[in-house]
């Protein structure tokens, strides 16, 4: 496989070391002539110094032959133009992009890459599964959407508990497509009563989910 990763942070550094040990053919464009330097003495000639952005550098990169663009940069904005261009002047066979800010993923995917990371979803689902009593699990981002799919568990203190679902406002666009009840599962209507530790999973939009956290779980 032949990749261009435009951005050595961290993550793109890890990368590069990680294709390059198995086996693989990489080109990273970057920015800073020092950052360049150190990946030559440790990688051999894998940089490309200039801007990920300019289309005659990715052209040099050799984006026309490339299977894997990957965008790396701290700009959400930056990671997008440079997939764009990759995929749409250069044809090359696959994108992929890290995403900052949550509330971009739905354009990322909306524009056509083809795999986005979100890097504060990823931080999420490490700190969830390190609690050892999680109220709200991460389970899916909905590819082509600005949507989550999370599970909630209602504590016994919560204020919904005896509630029926249809007297809860909960935000725009959000639904609870589960309750499970005593591990058994059950298609939710309007006159659903929540129980303590009832779980449900929703659908939400991506941003919501503390206000939806808020309300389901809130005194």
């Amino acid at each position: 496989m032949f990749a261009v990763i435009v951005g050595c942070s961290t993550v793109g550094y890890y990368l590069t070391r990680t294709l390059s040990a198995g086996g693989h053919e990489v080109v990273v464009v970057e920015r800073s002539a020092a950052r360049c330097q150190l990946l030559d003495e440790e990688f051999g000639s894998v940089s490309l110094l200039g801007d990920g952005t300019d289309p005659a550098t990715l052209e040099r990169a050799g984006t026309t032959r490339a299977d894997l663009v990957v965008a790396l940069t701290g700009s959400d904005a930056t990671n997008l133009v440079i997939c764009q261009l990759s995929k749409r002047r250069f044809q090359a066979a696959r994108t992929m992009a890290l995403v900052k800010d949550p509330k971009n993923q739905g354009l990322f995917n909306e524009m056509g890459v083809d795999a986005v990371v979100n890097s504060i979803q990823l931080l999420l689902a490490s700190i969830e599964e390190g609690l050892p009593e999680r109220r709200l699990t991460h389970l899916l981002n909905l590819r082509g959407t600005t949507m989550e799919l999370v599970k909630i568990t209602i504590p016994e203190d919560a204020g919904v508990i005896d509630r029926r679902l249809g007297d809860i406002e909960l935000p725009p666009n959000t639904f609870v497509t589960l309750v499970i009840k005593k591990g058994n599962a059950e298609l939710p209507d309007s006159h659903t009563e929540l129980k303590a530790e009832d779980e449900l999973v929703l659908v939400t939009a991506t941003g919501d989910e503390p206000t939806v956290y808020e309300i389901l779980t809130g005194v």
